[in-house]
Formats: structure tokens, sequence, C-alpha cells
């Protein structure tokens, strides 16, 4: 029998988000595959609590290869995770990953670095949540700790201001 573990989370986007920059990489791109290219994970020996406060930041690079059609996006996940009892100096569990996720491109010669950075911190983030939450699963079980399930992903409308802003979900 497993133990239910309850637990809040947050989900920090430290990219600018500009879905107005996304669309043009987003029409023209198909997903070809999703690879883990690297990893980091640790916990205190003590750990064993089942109410964690989860705190999850996200970096994302993206590269366009123009001449040959491609679109590589490297979004790095990091999810500190505390014992609301003992503080917020040092995490008790600590999970990073980075994914990178290949595409196909076609007419992006046009297109502009900004475009596939926000491509990248919108779309790529999108499809590689699903992966994440799965490493997540997986590795705080192998850690011998109570399941947790990092939530659904979701989309923030961008405020409407003249300068970009910082985009931050609530999963």
């Amino acid at each position: 029998m497993t133990k239910k573990t309850k637990h809040k989370s947050k989900l920090l986007i430290k990219e600018t988000v500009n879905y107005d920059l996304a669309i043009p990489v987003s029409d023209r791109v198909a997903i070809q595959t999703v690879r883990l290219v690297a990893s980091n994970f640790w916990q205190k020996p003590t750990t064993g609590v089942s109410n964690f406060e989860v705190h999850i930041d996200c970096t994302v690079k993206t590269e366009a290869d123009k001449k040959n059609g491609g679109v590589l996006v490297f979004p790095t996940f990091k999810l500190n995770a505390f014992d609301p009892k003992r503080g917020k100096d040092k995490p008790d569990v600590y999970i990073e990953a980075t994914f990178v996720l290949v595409y196909r491109a076609e007419r992006i010669g046009k297109l502009k670095n900004e475009n596939f950075q926000a491509f990248g911190n919108t779309n790529g983030v999108f499809n590689a949540w699903p992966y994440w939450r799965e490493y997540v699963q997986n590795t705080v079980t192998r850690m011998g700790l109570p399941p947790l399930t990092i939530p659904v992903f979701r989309l923030t409308p961008a405020k409407k201001s003249a300068k970009p802003t910082k985009s931050v979900t609530k999963p």
C-alpha cells in the first residue's frame, strides 16, 4: 500500500515568454524526438517526509539550424523539495534533468533568434513536461521516497504590457 502524499508546488519559468514570437516557429515544425541528455539528483539521508513543498525552475536554451531545417530545444528542469517543518535553507530532495527536443522545420530562414527562443520557452517546455513528470515520478520512487506526482502543465496568459513578462504557472 502506498502512502498518500500532499504537496504544494509552483513552477517558475525564468525565461521571457512571448506567444506572438513563438507562433511563426510553431506553425513550421514537427517534433522528431525527445531525449534525456543530463540529470542529477540527491536527497538528505534523513528524508522521509511525505508532505513536501515543491519548487520547480525551468530554463531553456534553443538552437536553430536554418540551413538544414532543424530546431533543438534544451529545457532544464530543477526541482527543490522542502520539508515545511525544516525551512528552506537547503532542500531535502533535489532533482535536475535536461532534455533535448529535436524538431524538423520548414521555411524558417527568415525567422529571428527571438522567434526560436520564444518557441522553446513555450512549445519546448510544454512538449517536455510529460517526460519531466515521468522522470520525477520514477526518480523519487527509486530514491525510496513516497510518490511525488508533478501536476499537469498549465499555461498562464501573458500580461499585456509594453515589456515582455516572466510567466509563472501554478501546477
